[in-house]
């Protein structure tokens, strides 16, 4: 069985994954880095990251293009 090509990480790909991390679910986060979801684990395990997505609090700005359920609708009368 041929061994799988494996790739360094690149400053610019930690510096993302930094940015990333519970913001965003892994494999949305592997999807942009261009990476396996499991590699996107394993790094960021090495640099000491959660990749479970914290909850919003109040006080900090949603999603964009976030469903803003319904109080986004403009109810009929």
């Amino acid at each position: 069985m041929p061994d799988p090509v494996r790739r360094r990480w690149s400053a610019a790909e930690i510096s993302s994954l930094r940015k990333l991390a519970q913001k965003h679910p892994a494999a949305q986060i592997a999807t942009q880095l261009g990476r396996s979801r499991s590699a996107t684990a394993v790094k960021a395990h090495e640099l000491h990251l959660a990749l479970k997505v914290r909850r919003q609090t109040p006080d900090e700005p949603s999603l964009p293009g976030a469903d803003p359920g319904p109080a986004g609708f403009d109810w009929p009368q």
